[in-house]
């Protein structure tokens, strides 16, 4: 009963996650165009984008964060596992659960202390110096970001306990 729940809960979540990652890699290629562009303009007319580094740097936000979720869905990290694999595998089975959780803790502080920081920035105002953009959205970014990816980890953690994932 728990791991249909698990199951429906993972369908959804899933679905959440594609659409992220097709909105950053909407944003990777306007990231791209935008720094293209300034390269162009700079070289040939010597008149660069004057707010293209601000907003690669909010973009860039928006676009790892999503990719972290999409990454965590799809269990794509990078594993190195020079070491463990020289240990039985129930050894190993632990390690990771033991990996597992600490990231879950690790990716829920990051976005409950994004949330607060969020919550600081709107009431203090604080915007981008040229384009005046609010930097409080993209803390709520990062936010969303971890607790998304913490709760792909949980699930996916639930299933190897509980019941393989298919």
């Amino acid at each position: 009963m728990l791991i249909k729940r698990i199951d429906t809960i993972w369908k959804y979540c899933f679905k959440i996650a594609c659409g992220i990652e097709r909105f950053g890699s909407t944003v990777l290629t306007a990231m791209m165009l935008l720094t293209v562009t300034d390269i162009i303009l700079r070289r040939f007319f010597n008149s660069p984008l004057p707010y293209s580094f601000e907003l690669v740097e909010v973009t860039l936000v928006v676009v790892a964060y999503c990719y972290i979720v999409y990454t965590t869905s799809k269990a794509r990290h990078i594993s190195i596992d020079t070491l463990t694999t020289r240990f039985p595998t129930h050894v190993r089975r632990v390690l990771v659960y033991i990996g597992d959780i600490i990231t879950i803790i690790l990716l829920g502080f990051i976005g409950w202390q994004s949330i607060i920081q969020g919550i600081h920035l709107a009431d203090m105002g604080q915007t981008t110096a040229i384009l005046k953009i609010p930097k409080f959205p993209f803390e709520f970014v990062i936010a969303a970001g971890g607790l998304l990816a913490g709760l792909f980890l949980l699930i996916k953690t639930l299933h190897s306990i509980f019941g393989s994932r298919e």
